[in-house]
């Protein structure tokens, strides 16, 4: 699952929300907007048969004998499995979060932490999906498609026995429903208005299992836009103003193989997903063998070093150790890693990096001044932070869209830690004074000073070598460590000033109109955190959006790639190309462990736990056995750059 085309939009990444299964990847107006419209939501509400008779330019009705002939129908079903036959179903993962998700919602205000990939992005079908070692596509919902010679239209024959989790058949209405639901304004997703309205020209029904997805303009990868996912039309019926609020601890029924009871909800406390026990896509050649336990129990534990300890006693069976600290010191001398009940793998993977680093929001009075924001960036050490944190594992980011090939612009590299340039910089915006403490400060006495909002846990230490280096070029920054969503809140909001985070991307091009075109700049739960909004940079991007020529598109994102550059409103800092992981003995893997696509052990699903290793391992913990210790690397698909 989580094919770029089913889920356009992107997730945000605070770093180090440390959940091992949820792959560590809101967009809606303020709660005044939500009330205005709440307002005059009487008199507008339309039901979905009305909608769509109201707009019959969009919504379009026909019968099979009306499709096109010569339609050529593939269904990418000629591809090699990637799961393993040896996979067992069975058993409940037990994982945590550090904070509990401010809604069930996938969709609207606060919707969009990390825990959104447990609840959609990884637990949805859409018509097609990609193949995570081909990235080529292959029928999902759909059980074949063809393509429009202008490829502007892509058109789908559904699967019959295709079912959401409470057991509803999914039919054409409810990609119908789909269109209806995005482009409503009572699901407060301004993002979601403009994408399903602008990316997308209309809809056909034929039959109930036959439909036609017809895009805005040419695409040089149709499905990329076309294979879209389907939204219950049974579920929600008409939509009114208060569909926030109702829908806030609602789960959607979903198209994927877990879902979420209500007796299963503990409020502050734990999550449990179940497996739907006779799934609609058991037996589809690309989704058998996967997803395999039985439950996925999430509990919530605030300070990570008590998840690790709880870890190490056997409470938890996976656990990230992507940080240096944990892959290294505390995983050491550890008995039940030494005799190899506890075993340590590295994986390295292929995707697009989370652009992680510092995020300067340029409507905050004093970082409006391109000087002080150049300032900032020569003063960010983030050559330090690798060196001294991640102990030379990482390596600096030098864009905000690095891992796209061709698509990055190679030729930008991101500012080093300079002292001296730094203090240029802040001079010509005025701060040519150094104060008694050390920090500069302009003619007025103002001091050179700034929060960075970042999430509490290990990215204080990160931000803390910051801080330490930055005080050096004369400035002075300030760590405001907040709980996750508190986190998440204040930066969705605009109120913060630096924010160290980033955001996870997909495939198969770098977006820019979510995170710096203008219209998302100056208002809440929109993606443009930086509040940029440079107009020529808005003609660009929608030149870009627009663009059907893959060429004319690449040259375009080298462009606007350099623009970002240019603003100097995203300080790049670290990526891995490799995720580490340690996990109980009786979890198993495929032989290749993971596919190139995976950012995380639990994202495709393609592990399984072992009960009866699992009753063998918890006998052998009590006596002195052991087993082989070796730390498993994983890297066929490296990058040999």
């Amino acid at each position: 699952m989580r094919s770029s085309n089913q889920h356009p939009h992107l997730g945000l990444l605070l770093v180090f929300l440390f959940a091992i299964v949820i792959s560590l990847v809101g967009c809606g107006p303020s709660s005044s907007e939500s009330s205005t419209a709440s307002e005059s939501a009487d008199e507008d509400l339309m039901s979905p048969e009305e909608y769509y008779a109201a707009n019959p330019d969009f919504f379009h009705f026909a019968t099979p004998e009306d499709l096109p002939s010569g339609l050529t129908w593939v269904d990418g079903m000629d591809q090699e499995v990637f799961a393993s036959p040896d996979a067992k179903r069975g058993g409940t993962l037990r994982s945590f979060i550090r904070s509990f998700p401010p809604t069930l919602r996938t969709i609207g205000p606060d919707s969009n932490s990390s825990f959104r990939s447990v609840l959609k992005d990884d637990n949805i079908i859409s018509l097609t999906e990609r193949h995570p070692v081909t990235r080529k596509f292959f029928g999902a919902i759909a059980s074949a498609w063809a393509v429009s010679a202008d490829k502007e239209t892509v058109y789908f024959k559904l699967r019959p026995e295709a079912r959401f989790s409470d057991g509803e058949a999914v039919t054409a209405d409810d990609f119908l429903y789909l269109f209806y639901f995005m482009q409503s304004p009572y699901i407060v997703a301004p993002w979601y208005n403009d994408w399903y309205s602008r990316e997308y020209a209309g809809i056909t029904r034929y039959d109930d299992h036959t439909i036609a997805v017809h895009l805005s303009s040419a695409k040089p990868e149709p499905l990329e836009f076309a294979s879209v996912a389907p939204t219950p039309a049974h579920f929600y019926g008409t939509l009114g103003p208060s569909w926030v609020q109702d829908n806030q601890w609602t789960f959607e029924p979903t198209t994927g193989p877990y879902e979420l009871l209500s007796k299963n909800i503990r409020q502050g406390r734990s999550i449990r997903l179940t497996r739907l026990k006779d799934w609609w896509a058991d037996d589809h050649k690309f989704f058998k063998n996967r997803y395999n336990p039985d439950a996925k129990h999430y509990e919530l534990i605030r300070d990570v070093n008590i998840a690790w300890e709880k870890f190490k006693k056997g409470d938890l069976d996976m656990f990230s150790l992507n940080l240096p600290e944990y892959w290294y010191e505390r995983s050491e001398g550890v008995p039940e890693f030494d005799r190899g009940l506890i075993r340590k793998a590295i994986f390295y993977n292929q995707v697009p990096r989370p652009n992680t680093g510092i995020w300067i929001n340029t409507a905050s009075p004093g970082l409006e001044d391109i000087n002080v924001r150049e300032g900032i960036q020569y003063s960010m050490n983030f050559d330090r932070v690798i060196e001294k944190h991640f102990r030379g594992d990482y390596t600096r980011m030098n864009t905000s869209s690095d891992g796209y090939g061709e698509f990055t612009n190679h030729d930008i590299r991101a500012r080093e830690f300079s002292i001296e340039k730094a203090r240029e910089s802040f001079a010509k915006a005025g701060y040519t004074e150094q104060g008694p403490d050390g920090i500069l400060r302009n003619q007025e006495g103002q001091r050179l000073s700034f929060s960075l909002n970042v999430v509490k846990g290990p990215a204080v230490d990160i931000a803390q070598i910051l801080k330490e280096e930055a005080r050096k070029a004369g400035l002075e920054i300030n760590i405001l460590a907040l709980e996750g969503t508190s986190s998440y809140k204040q930066v969705m909001e605009k109120q913060h000033q630096l924010a160290l985070m980033g955001w996870n991307i997909g495939l198969p091009y770098p977006r820019y109109w979510e995170g710096f075109h203008s219209v998302n700049a100056n208002k809440p739960q929109t993606n443009n955190i930086t509040n940029t909004a440079n107009p020529e940079m808005d003609v660009l991007i929608d030149q870009y959006r627009d663009s059907t020529d893959i060429d004319e598109k690449r040259k375009m994102a080298l462009q606007l790639e350099q623009m970002v550059y240019d603003e100097a409103s995203f300080v790049p800092g670290y990526k891995a190309p490799f995720y580490r992981a340690a996990y109980w003995a009786w979890i198993r893997f495929p032989e290749s462990f993971d596919v190139p696509l995976s950012e995380g052990p639990g994202q495709y699903g393609l592990f399984w736990i072992d009960l009866d290793e699992k009753k063998e391992i918890l006998k052998e913990r009590k006596e002195d056995g052991s087993r082989p210790n070796d730390v498993l690397i994983f890297d066929e698909w490296k990058d040999p750059s």
